[in-house]
């Protein structure tokens, strides 16, 4: 019996045994990653662009030493003026450039030189081009090309002009003579106002083109002084006028009238821009 217990037991354990175990556990498939989000970073506001502009009024330059009134400076304190505004992060422009509504610099200065001095040539002039700065210089047209004048040349206004660092703009050919400029005269009329400043404003506009190459952008008002009978002629003919009122001036509120700070030997340009 107990031979028949042994070899049944053999069997069951050999044909019957290896079948047995615990069921085969099943490996859990991963569950899919959820797809990322992309989520954008916060756009950064556009810093406003300046519309603050100062513009500077120069007339005539003399060497170090000589005896200055209020249209004047010497040669070195012109250097000086240069120096601590490229010193204090001042970019110079253009009325082209304002013209073609180019964005301002963050500290943007027009540069302005009246009458048209033959020391905008010899002295001023070197020192643009040492700093790299630029002007405007406004002519009194008649004036130009007359020996017995120390003013510019037409050769020295294209020269200028050629370089990129000058643009030629009008002063009128004569109005600037006297102290009304353009403004009417006392009972004058209309025909009469028109016939003696509009034709004088056109000839100095006629005489810059034909000298330099291209009609001026640029009009300083003699002295300061406008008058509502120009003012249409002044608009259809120039893009950029100042006067002599002191102050910054918002580009935004366009490009005519803007006001300009005369610049003296008691009155450096530290105190006429912020630094």
């Amino acid at each position: 019996m107990k031979w028949f217990i042994s070899t049944f037991l053999l069997l069951f354990n050999t044909l019957i045994a290896p079948n047995v175990g615990p069921p085969p556990v099943s490996e859990e498939k991963p569950l899919p990653e959820p797809p990322s989000i992309c989520v954008p970073a916060p756009e950064q506001e556009a810093e406003p662009a300046n519309t603050r502009l100062y513009v500077l009024m120069y007339h005539h330059f003399v060497p170090e030493g000589t005896p200055c009134n209020a249209w004047m400076v010497t040669d070195t304190r012109f250097r000086e003026d240069l120096e601590w505004m490229a010193g204090h992060g001042w970019t110079t422009v253009l009325p082209s450039q304002l013209a073609n509504r180019e964005p301002l610099p963050e500290k943007a200065v027009l540069l302005t030189f009246d009458d048209g001095y033959g020391s905008n040539y010899t002295l001023a002039y070197p020192l643009l081009q040492e700093f790299q700065a630029k002007a405007v210089i406004s002519v009194i047209a008649g004036y130009v090309d007359d020996p017995a004048l120390d003013y510019l040349t037409w050769d020295m206004c294209r020269e200028m002009a050629q370089s990129g660092l000058v643009e030629i703009g009008s002063h009128t050919y004569r109005c600037h003579e006297g102290e009304t400029g353009i403004r009417r005269l006392k009972g004058e009329s209309r025909a009469d106002y028109e016939a003696r400043v509009l034709s004088d404003l056109q000839t100095s506009i006629s005489l810059i083109e034909e000298n330099v190459g291209t009609a001026p952008l640029f009009f300083a008002y003699p002295n300061g002084l406008t008058d509502k009978w120009a003012s249409a002629f002044i608009r259809e003919h120039f893009t950029v006028t100042a006067i002599t009122r002191h102050g910054a001036w918002d580009v935004s509120d366009g490009l005519y009238g803007m006001k300009r700070c005369n610049v003296e030997m008691g009155k450096p340009v530290s105190k006429l821009l912020p630094s």
